[in-house]
């Protein structure tokens, strides 16, 4: 006989099957609607969701600052995307690690932080002060600081994947280390 006391394990909460009713979920969800907790952590299992509720936090970063460039003209900003669409996909090439793809991330979202600040200091060249030409050079200096330390731990990342080659020319030997398997993606 069961125990009448004790107590139901709670209900699947149920997902949103239409785009209305996703919409009218984050609605809720940006307002502080913490009853929507069940269903958002249900969703966030499927990791395309992750994007959906802004968890993507390196395609947040670049939105905004592409937002920011190009204002209301679409055409500066889907060309920026664009561009960045290409970088991204040039730097992470065949096989990339999940640790590559983490850090070609951050040498796309630098890259762009770089043009950025070069723009703007550009833009403003005109009627600036001392002290606002100083500030736009330290941003440009600062943010190119990040994208060349980016870069290079990527190249070292990199380079600690390549295999050791060892020749030993006195006894005509090669020794091979073992080279490092990428998962495919």
């Amino acid at each position: 006989m069961a125990d009448a006391t004790k107590p139901l394990p709670p209900a699947e909460p149920e997902l949103p099957k239409t785009t209305a009713e996703i919409r009218a979920l984050l609605k809720r969800t940006h307002a502080g609607d913490e009853s929507t907790v069940p269903v958002v952590r249900k969703m966030l299992q499927d990791p395309a969701c992750v994007h959906l509720f802004g968890g993507d936090l390196a395609h947040e970063v670049v939105a905004s600052f592409t937002r920011a460039m190009a204002g209301d003209n679409v055409s500066f900003r889907e060309a920026v995307l664009r561009k960045l669409e290409l970088l991204r996909a040039e730097l992470l090439g065949e096989n990339p690690t999940p640790v590559e793809r983490v850090l070609v991330e951050r040498v796309v979202a630098c890259w762009l932080q770089v043009q950025d600040a070069e723009l703007r200091a550009a833009q403003g060249q005109k009627d600036t002060s001392f002290r606002q030409a100083e500030f736009h050079q330290h941003r440009m200096d600062a943010a190119n600081r990040r994208f060349l330390a980016a870069v290079k731990t990527l190249a070292q990342v990199r380079k600690l994947a390549i295999p050791v080659l060892q020749i030993n020319v006195g006894k005509k030997q090669v020794n091979i280390a073992t080279p490092v398997v990428r998962p495919a993606s």
